[in-house]
């Protein structure tokens, strides 16, 4: 048996869902009928079973697990491309669905019943290493550290390299904004215990100012959260010559490599994929941003820089 539970939710694309199904449909049947080339009879009362579940806030798959009071010890996965977690006969995936050019987030939770048969559970298993998200988005890239390599996913390219496709830019941008909900859920918690955020006054290249790719995310700003904080999923600044490649920074003058310097806010050369913190007034406020990629997500108020 085969059952698939849809969550009303305006925001989920039915055409899109319905093509999922058929391909659950199909994988499923396929190996029901042909497993080991033998047909099987069909009298197992077992089920596989999805829910699509908003994630409005874009949490993590662990955040959104302990946020339902959920206990157990899920262990991460990624699946096409996206985070996941497994405990134990489930599966919660953070996806990205966008619909009329706007980003969205959706829990995809795939389970199967206590006490299933191993034909079952080897199903389930085939189900996750071919489960296909956005497949409306099909525009093929290529490896950063491989050009002549094609590719859909980052996971695709070598450990080191990402994928510059459409479909990339959209996992890579989930990622970011289930990171950011952490650093600032991180800050916010700070500022419970301090009546302040992390001014960071000293310890950065600039005062009040940090970036992924300077030693003081994780030294400074990391180190007053008490926390290992994530850093982009690229990670990389954009050329700067003259400049320390990785930082920006030019350690005799002084100086960052900024696009604008007549701007008071921190302007990294364009190109650059990292995560800016800025603090002001001696931490009474802050600004978080990451940049994105898909094009989707804009604005401040949805953690895009500028």
């Amino acid at each position: 048996m085969f059952l698939v539970e849809k969550i009303k939710n305006k925001r989920f694309i039915l055409a899109q869902s319905l093509l999922f199904v058929s391909l659950f449909v199909i994988s499923l049947l396929f190996s029901i009928f042909f497993v080991n080339n033998n047909i099987l009879a069909q009298t197992s009362s077992d089920a596989i079973a999805i829910r699509v579940i908003p994630n409005s806030n874009h949490y993590s798959p662990l955040r959104w697990y302990n946020e339902q009071g959920f206990t157990g010890a899920p262990q991460s996965l990624i699946v096409d491309g996206y985070e996941a977690i497994r405990d134990g006969r489930t599966v919660y995936v953070n996806v990205a669905n966008i619909i009329n050019n706007t980003f969205y987030t959706n829990i995809y939770l795939i389970s199967y019943n206590q006490g299933a048969e191993s034909t079952t559970i080897d199903i389930f298993g085939r189900i996750l290493s071919h489960w296909k998200f956005n497949t409306n988005i099909t525009a093929i890239g290529n490896c950063s550290n491989d050009v002549g390599k094609f590719c859909l996913t980052d996971y695709s390219c070598q450990s080191d390299g990402y994928c510059n496709s459409p479909k990339a830019d959209i996992t890579r941008d989930t990622k970011r904004l289930a990171d950011l909900v952490e650093i600032n859920i991180a800050l916010k918690n700070y500022k419970n215990t301090n009546n302040r955020y992390p001014d960071l006054s000293a310890g950065s290249y600039l005062p009040n100012k940090t970036v992924s790719t300077w030693p003081s995310w994780q030294k400074t700003l990391g180190g007053e959260l008490g926390a290992t904080l994530p850093q982009d999923p690229i990670n990389e600044l954009g050329a700067c010559a003259g400049y320390d490649s990785t930082t920006c920074w030019n350690d005799e003058t002084k100086e960052f490599a900024d696009s604008d310097i007549f701007n008071p806010e921190l302007n990294p050369p364009s190109g650059s994929n990292i995560f800016i913190y800025s603090s002001y007034s001696g931490g009474s406020s802050y600004n978080l941003c990451s940049f994105m990629e898909s094009g989707y997500i804009q604005g401040a108020g949805s953690g895009a820089c500028f």
